[in-house]
């Protein structure tokens, strides 16, 4: 699915505490009816971060969202506490008020200023927060963090996902060891412009809050913003970045060949959780890379890639293993872009379907195996400009109706 860059190293079973200074925790608190699944999470770091976030763009903020925008704007902070099973969003004064007392309760135990703990939630939208239960689980939850807590932590953000997703991934930086490491739940409402999804992300390099978050708005718009399971956003959707620099490599402090090789690395790290988030889409069966090339710039061909990804029918298509290219060709062209339909041409994997605007009908049955995987690329030539963009897309099947139509 992804391929790591030569000079990274996957860490093999690498989490959120992979790098060094970290450790963290996840448990039940009484969120979520099941007492086995966890719906609670916290990372720490002893020595202070710097850090940096995106959040949804959804004009409906949840009160964590919301809370958290301003609180990203402190200079150091030390945790991330994370819940799930309540979106704790729309739901009237009392969420703000569980926020604001939730985060005072977190940095009292940890001793830490109050603006030095980030939050955010997730789950169902509209109901209120069980304050008590995650207040009084905060004790425990602090006792919890351990460098080996990242696995935990990862469970305590999961709503209708399937598998636990996190990595690490480890470069050399001046001559030192730097890993980045991250967890994230996302499988439903997964729209370009982020998702239902937080991702935590945690570093050991050193480097300056504003090349942090100039380097995680890059990652985020390459990856989370590229990928789409269904065409709903959410009201919770958050990325954390926290860098406490205990790997002890030079600080990055401008544009640079270490820049732009944390910044490579960093986006590598978010292109793997999107991969695993789409991959555990609710009901998905089938995973397309999409690539768009030939766009007049690279505006159009993400118009263009933005269209085809999130159609119904075509998404229906992957589905049943169809490969009916009149569907994409149909998209393309409600997309706006300036194409020529001379020009075009459709492939899935080796087989050609369309070149040069004519149905090619011996590669059809070609493309039905393609399909029959679960994973595979499609490329799509709209013209001969150097317009290009590469989006992660899913089918839809009943599964995905089955699960949101019991959801609460």
């Amino acid at each position: 699915m992804v391929k790591i860059k030569s000079w990274l190293e996957r860490r093999k079973n690498g989490t959120v505490t992979t790098p060094l200074g970290f450790c963290a925790a996840g448990m039940h608190a009484g969120i979520k009816k099941k007492k086995k699944r966890f719906d609670t999470a916290l990372i720490y770091s002893k020595t202070p971060c710097v850090a940096a976030a995106t959040f949804t763009t959804n004009r409906v903020k949840a009160w964590p969202v919301l809370h958290s925008m301003k609180s990203v704007a402190a200079a150091r902070h030390h945790a991330i506490l994370a819940s799930s099973g309540n979106a704790n969003c729309v739901n009237g004064p009392n969420g703000k008020t569980a926020v604001q007392d939730t985060v005072r309760e977190a940095a009292g135990l940890l001793k830490v200023p109050e603006d030095a703990v980030l939050i955010a939630q997730t789950g169902i939208i509209g109901i209120p927060f069980p304050i008590t239960c995650l207040k009084r689980a905060l004790p425990k939850l602090v006792n919890r963090l351990s460098p080996d807590g990242g696995r935990c932590a990862a469970k305590g953000i999961m709503t209708t996902d399937l598998a636990v997703k996190e990595v690490a991934v480890s470069f050399s930086l001046g001559g030192k060891r730097v890993t980045i490491g991250a967890c994230a739940k996302g499988a439903g409402m997964v729209h370009p412009n982020m998702a239902t999804m937080l991702c935590f992300i945690t570093t050991d390099a050193a480097i300056t809050k504003p090349l942090l978050r100039r380097a995680i708005r890059h990652a985020a718009d390459d990856t989370f913003n590229k990928m789409a399971i269904d065409n709903d956003q959410s009201t919770n959707d958050t990325v954390f970045i926290l860098a406490n620099g205990e790997s002890h490599a030079p600080m990055i402090q401008k544009i640079d060949r270490d820049y732009r090789l944390f910044r490579d690395a960093l986006e590598e790290v978010c292109r793997i959780m999107t991969y695993k988030m789409v991959d555990d889409g609710e009901g998905v069966t089938h995973v397309c890379t999409l690539r768009v090339a030939g766009a007049k710039n690279p505006t159009e061909a993400e118009r263009a890639a933005r269209q085809v990804a999130n159609s119904m029918l075509f998404k229906t298509m992957l589905a049943g293993a169809d490969p009916n290219w009149g569907r994409i060709v149909a998209a393309i062209g409600a997309s706006g872009v300036t194409f020529n339909l001379n020009h075009l041409s459709v492939a899935f994997g080796e087989a050609v379907i369309v070149n040069h605007g004519r149905l090619k009908v011996l590669n059809i049955p070609k493309a039905r195996r393609v399909l029959q995987h679960r994973y595979y690329a499609m490329d799509i030539v709209i013209g001969k400009g150097r317009g290009k963009v590469e989006f992660v897309t899913s089918d839809l099947t009943a599964k995905y109706v089955a699960i949101n139509s019991s959801y609460s």
